[in-house]
């Protein structure tokens, strides 16, 4: 897959959709000078989106303005699909679908119609910025992880404690030796103290 760090090293497989084909025919004959390879282009929304569906793609520029569904909207679609970045093509008359944007997933924006020497930096700076935002996505999910974690070693520890008769400090470390014993991860071995001790109340009731 491409270098995150430098993304113009590597052809990209990138996503066109433009609904006039001279524009259409124009930026892909760009991208290829640049030495990415063209998925499409798609002259809907929706032809986009089922683009993406269906091919590998690593990132996508849509015009914003659009037949059937528009830049924003296909953005949506593509990103909840596949994430990747997205650069919106837009006229000088669309301030109002820019200003509505801000909870789109659009890395980057470029005015039409987009020159070479547009192109190649706005690329990079989509690739960067999603680099960032994915590094977000995963410490986030980390983060989540950790709390939830932390939560089964609780309700493990408050297990122990009821059927055990132990004291907090001492369900702890009940859990850490058993942790340390058999080579397994604290929150593994909550997972198996609830899980046994549903089954038991299972077989009581």
């Amino acid at each position: 897959s491409p270098s995150p760090e430098m993304p113009m090293a590597v052809p990209l497989r990138i996503l066109v959709a433009e609904d006039e084909p001279l524009n259409a025919v124009a930026l892909k004959s760009q991208l290829e000078k640049l030495g990415h390879e063209v998925v499409g282009p798609a002259g809907t929304g929706w032809e986009a989106v089922e683009l993406t569906r269906n091919a590998a793609v690593d990132l996508a520029i849509l015009d914003i303005r659009m037949p059937e569904l528009s830049g924003l909207e296909a953005a949506q679609e593509i990103f909840e699909l596949k994430p990747i970045p997205i650069i919106l093509l837009t006229g000088y008359s669309d301030p109002e679908y820019v200003s509505g944007a801000t909870l789109a997933p659009v890395f980057h924006y470029l005015v039409k119609p987009a020159s070479l020497e547009d192109l190649a930096p706005a690329i990079s700076v989509a690739w960067q910025r999603f680099q960032e935002w994915k590094g977000y996505r995963d410490e986030a999910a980390e983060l989540e992880r950790k709390i939830e974690g932390r939560k089964l070693i609780e309700r493990a520890k408050g297990v122990l404690m009821e059927v055990r008769g132990l004291s907090e400090r001492e369900a702890y470390r009940l859990l850490q030796k058993e942790s340390q014993n058999r080579n397994q991860p604290m929150v593994e071995i909550a997972r198996t103290v609830l899980m046994a001790d549903a089954l038991l109340r299972e077989l009581s009731t």
